[in-house]
């Protein structure tokens, strides 16, 4: 055999290998017929070849398709229809991989449908009913801590509702699912079909601002109830920047919690110093919604803060501090920790 005939051969040889190779990779199942076809014809050529130049006397015929063949090329079609023979059992196992694709594809569309219409079953639900538990401080029955549960919309008779903002004091959109957007809607005066027709909170909030960009972390800016006076007895909102937003990214959690409740409860006891008849504090939790924090650790925060403050102000003029407690895993995790706060009297609960 010939350098030349020796080295076609083995490029036939390799060829045949690496098409062979990628041909079976997973992501080709279903195909593995029409793929196999070349390179059962690199293997043939590259038998047909090695045998007829090693060995030059041998000799191969037969017919094929009405024709007489003979030699090498009698060799090499010999070898096709023993391949395709043997080949041909695959097409059964592409038609069978060829269903399983496209019944896996379907599964996968179908998921992800279902997916949108219903939440994950253990996904956090809305608690549907506005409930209130409260705990008084040891040695301190003037001073209490607590919960309420469900939508802010469904609060009554509290005095003061406290909205978590971003340091650009820039309120939500009224159709957006966020506390922000609660207030600034229920706040605003509305026509008979319930649209906004002025935009009372988000105004006063914005004249506040007085062209200021933004604010300090953890900064209170105060406004009244608009609506909420005469709809849910609401006296005051504080709006207290504990969310920071960033291009690209969204909000993320301010750091020092705590500051955000003292300077609140500060704020509302100097009202309430000035005359203003302010007692219970509906208390958000800052940061839970859209600001990526740790619900159980923004809860303890905001537990103790209050409770420092409590012991650090005596003659607080406030009576009540509600944790806000929206989805029932909000409910559970403000329940625990009420309940574990050795500040408070459980044996006491309202």
């Amino acid at each position: 055999m010939s350098p030349l005939q020796l080295s076609l051969t083995a490029v036939l040889c390799i060829s045949g290998i690496a098409l062979h190779i990628w041909s079976s990779a997973p992501d080709r199942a279903g195909r593995q017929y029409s793929l196999q076809l070349p390179v059962i014809l690199l293997y043939s050529l590259a038998s047909a070849l090695f045998l007829f130049s090693g060995f030059p006397d041998s000799m191969t015929e037969g017919r094929a398709l009405g024709f007489g063949i003979g030699g090498a090329a009698g060799f090499a079609a010999f070898f096709l229809l023993a391949s395709f023979t043997w080949l041909s059992k695959t097409r059964r196992l592409d038609e069978i991989s060829a269903q399983l694709l496209k019944a896996t594809r379907e599964n996968t569309t179908l998921r992800r449908q279902l997916s949108h219409q219903r939440p994950p079953e253990d996904a956090p639900q809305p608690v549907l009913q506005c409930t209130r538990y409260e705990l008084p401080l040891q040695d301190d029955r003037r001073h209490r801590i607590g919960m309420i549960t469900g939508n802010v919309a469904n609060v009554l008779g509290t005095d003061v509702w406290v909205n978590s903002e971003n340091t650009r004091m820039e309120m939500s959109r009224v159709d957006e699912p966020t506390l922000s957007a609660t207030i600034r809607y229920h706040g605003g005066r509305r026509d008979t079909a319930g649209h906004l027709v002025h935009d009372t909170i988000a105004l006063e909030l914005a004249e506040h601002m007085a062209g200021r960009p933004h604010v300090t972390a953890g900064s209170v800016l105060v406004t009244g109830p608009g609506e909420l006076q005469e709809s849910h007895q609401v006296r005051r909102i504080l709006h207290v920047a504990a969310v920071e937003g960033e291009p690209g990214s969204g909000y993320r959690q301010v750091i020092d919690l705590e500051r955000c409740v003292r300077n609140v409860l500060t704020e509302v006891d100097r009202l309430a110093s000035a005359g203003e008849p302010l007692r219970s504090v509906v208390l958000p939790l800052l940061g839970t919604g859209g600001g990526s924090s740790h619900l159980g650790k923004t809860v303890d925060i905001l537990l103790a803060a209050t409770v420092s403050y409590f012991r650090s102000h005596a003659t607080s003029r406030i009576r009540v501090v509600y944790l806000l407690a929206y989805t029932d895993a909000q409910a559970t995790v403000c329940r625990a920790a009420l309940d574990s706060e050795p500040a408070l009297s459980p044996e006491s609960a309202s």
